[in-house]
């Protein structure tokens, strides 16, 4: 049986892993050197950027599921919740192979990747609806809070000065250890779902 504390640790650890990545804080960075914001202007963009890409990777999920329920029905979550695991993996692993091979720079990403939703969500929300609506919603604030905590934590680090080896950090290293949390979760849901 599903464990809803594994849920909740999974969306917290990919939501927290996910924003220390480059493209989520280095467009917010260089928009703030550049307009000269303050550290109080920083963090409440920082925080509301987290918040809006929360709220828009729990939406995204959310519909998904709900349109996966209608179409294949709920008896068919534990499989669906593994294929789309398998599927989000071998996204980011594609992206982040593309990544590594230069051919999007990091400098070419804009704020509003800070906002658009990520599918990583997904198969977490997917997994934990099978325990029940409620464990859907406490996975789903879990995600955000983590996700807008994450960022308010990394930009103060980088205000603080703090986070220089953040600046080392590839895109695609972050994208290697969330998509082995994936796979791990596959696993979970398939040995105990």
């Amino acid at each position: 049986m599903y464990s809803l504390s594994v849920f909740i640790a999974v969306a917290v650890s990919l939501a927290s892993l996910h924003m220390i990545a480059p493209d989520h804080w280095l467009p917010l960075t260089a928009l703030s050197i550049k307009r000269k914001y303050g550290k109080g202007r920083v963090f409440l963009f920082s925080i509301s950027l987290g918040f809006l890409h929360g709220l828009t990777s729990v939406a995204l999920s959310i519909l998904a599921l709900f349109l996966g329920v209608k179409l294949f029905g709920p008896e068919a979550l534990k499989e669906i919740s593994i294929l789309i695991l398998a599927a989000v993996a071998v996204y980011m692993l594609a992206v982040a192979l593309r990544e590594g091979n230069g051919s999007r720079k990091i400098e070419n990403t804009s704020l509003i990747v800070s906002v658009l939703p990520d599918p990583v969500l997904l198969p977490i929300v997917v997994a934990s609806y099978a325990l029940s609506l409620q464990a859907l919603a406490i996975v789903s604030v879990a995600f955000v809070l983590a996700t807008i905590l994450s960022l308010g934590a990394v930009m103060g680090a980088i205000m603080a000065g703090i986070g220089r080896s953040l600046y080392r950090l590839k895109p695609t290293e972050i994208d290697f250890i969330v998509i082995g949390a994936l796979v791990v979760t596959a696993v979970y849901i398939y040995l105990f779902g």
